[in-house]
């Protein structure tokens, strides 16, 4: 009995696991943690899941009856008459460890708990200076572009990039970028995006520095705001791509705030 009754309470924790999942994956939670792609992996890992914890319960109570009766032929009318230990042993009823217990506290949280995107606390912990890529000339889709009056939107990730490493195809455009306000140093602040490569633990931080006259928002504020490319300013360990902005807007955050 205190196996099985260890096996429908593992089976009940693996259950939870996967509804929270799905939970994630239904309502764009999801996106705080990983890339829009990964949604359908994390559906089906999370139904497994739950298939494979019901299914195990499921056989374990059908051999249930079949092992009584084996042992009921097996008894000839004795029974053993040792004192009764318990089956708790400090560990918690019928012998789980109370340490099981705590699985389901993280799982908990997961459905009830919304959590934050990484924000400007994340981006201030790395440096602005975008990473030179690997074939700039070759990806770049502003060389063949006309000029234009008109602003370009584009992703902060890109801006950071191509502001640096494309100045003869940025000079003399107008940009719009969407993203929250990072504080810098003596007043300055920047234009910021989370970039992931698969999940928040590879997160990297885009930044460009916003120049003009326009007053810096609030920290974590997020933004529309429309310039005009700005000669990147020189660091020790490298350049920051900068923009000289004419209108800052306030906006609500995007579903996915992650580029």
């Amino acid at each position: 009995m205190v196996v099985a009754v260890r096996r429908n309470v593992a089976g009940l924790v693996v259950v939870f696991v996967g509804a929270a999942i799905v939970q994630l994956a239904i309502s764009n939670t999801y996106l705080r943690y990983v890339k829009p792609g990964m949604r359908w992996m994390l559906l089906a890992a999370g139904v497994i899941l739950i298939l494979l914890a019901v299914a195990d319960v499921l056989a374990d109570t059908r051999r249930k009856p079949a092992q009584q009766h084996d042992d009921g032929q097996h008894d000839d009318g004795q029974h053993d008459h040792e004192p009764h230990t318990g089956d708790d042993d400090g560990h918690g009823h019928h012998g789980l460890p109370r340490a099981a217990w705590l699985l389901l506290i993280p799982v908990f949280a997961l459905l009830v708990v919304d959590p934050p995107a990484l924000g400007a606390d994340a981006a201030q912990r790395q440096s602005p200076v975008a990473a030179k890529p690997v074939a700039p000339k070759n990806q770049s889709w502003l060389a063949d572009s006309a000029q234009s009056d008109k602003p370009v939107p584009l992703a902060v990730r890109d801006y950071a990039i191509w502001a640096v490493w494309e100045k003869d195809s940025m000079k003399g455009r107008n940009f719009q970028l969407t993203g929250f306000v990072t504080p810098g140093k003596n007043g300055s602040w920047y234009v910021s995006r989370i970039g992931l490569t698969c999940c928040v633990a590879d997160g990297t931080a885009f930044m460009v520095e916003a120049r003009g006259d326009q007053p810096a928002p609030a920290k974590n504020q997020w933004v529309t705001v429309t310039g005009e490319w700005a000669e990147p300013t020189k660091r020790q360990d490298g350049d920051v791509a900068a923009i000289t902005i004419t209108e800052v807007r306030q906006v609500t955050p995007p579903t996915n705030q992650y580029e």
